[in-house]
């Protein structure tokens, strides 16, 4: 049961990502700045749980998430085209 609850997580988190890119927080009718926050603490609550219940494998995968998303926004301010500052 725990697995098919940590391979959830993991769908869950990857849809959420999908969900963040232009095209997504459009369909959604959502701004950036809002879909960043829901992502940033799906990833959190979901790295709690995953060292609460010891499933290393979502762990590994929320890491790899933050990593990205550090990466990405890091690239985006470098480059001056913040979407969350555009109105």
């Amino acid at each position: 049961m725990l697995k098919l609850v940590t391979l959830g997580a993991i769908v869950l988190l990857v849809l959420l990502r999908l969900a963040g890119t232009r095209l997504g927080a459009r369909l959604l009718g959502v701004s950036h700045r809002v879909l960043a926050f829901v992502y940033l603490a799906a990833l959190v609550v979901a790295g709690v749980a995953a060292v609460a219940t010891e499933q290393w494998t979502l762990l590994a995968v929320v890491g790899v998430l933050l990593v990205i998303s550090g990466v990405q926004e890091l690239r985006r301010r470098l480059a001056g085209r913040d979407p969350v500052r555009r109105r």
